[in-house]
């Protein structure tokens, strides 16, 4: 009787966990934010009319209007405490990867980070570093003589990259 009892109770954990198993499970919950314009200052991502355009917004009146770019990221102390901030120097960056792939931020090949190249569908590392390498760029399309990036990787990446004419605004 014992036995029976033990076999019952094995058979029917195992009837459970099969159904645990089969059941599909909720898909993850993903948030989505459209941004026209995207900043992030002090961790807190700041979209359209919340986001700062330019330095001066952020660090108040008699500061230089240095303009914000879609898809950067600041810290306000050490910007604001910057006598001549500038993109790139302390306190001013870009966004994560991951973020700037979420908010579908266009990248600049000519200027991106490698990291921030890495947001670019289908490129990692290696093919990150051999896109800086071969700067410059003149169009999206020029591209295709890094080594690792044929017709189907370049239309992936076609939506979010861009080659900023020189003299243009970010």
């Amino acid at each position: 009787m014992v036995r029976v009892g033990a076999t019952l109770a094995l058979i029917a954990a195992l009837v459970v966990a099969l159904v645990a198993w089969l059941r599909p499970t909720a898909p993850e919950l993903l948030v989505y934010t459209a941004c026209d314009f995207a900043v992030e200052v002090d961790g807190v991502l700041r979209c359209d009319d919340e986001a700062p355009r330019d330095v001066a917004a952020l660090c108040g009146a008699g500061r230089a209007s240095v303009a914000l770019s879609h898809g950067d990221a600041v810290t306000r102390a050490t910007l604001c405490a910057d006598a001549t901030p500038r993109p790139g120097a302390n306190g001013w960056g870009r966004m994560r990867g991951e973020d700037l792939e979420a908010l579908a931020i266009p990248v600049d090949l000519n200027q991106a980070s490698a990291s921030e190249l890495e947001s670019l569908p289908g490129i990692g590392p290696e093919l990150a570093r051999r896109i800086v390498e071969g700067r410059p760029y003149a169009t999206v399309d020029d591209l295709n003589r890094v080594r690792g990036i044929g017709p189907a990787r370049l239309t992936a990446v076609r939506p979010r990259a861009r080659v900023k004419a020189s003299g243009q605004d970010p």
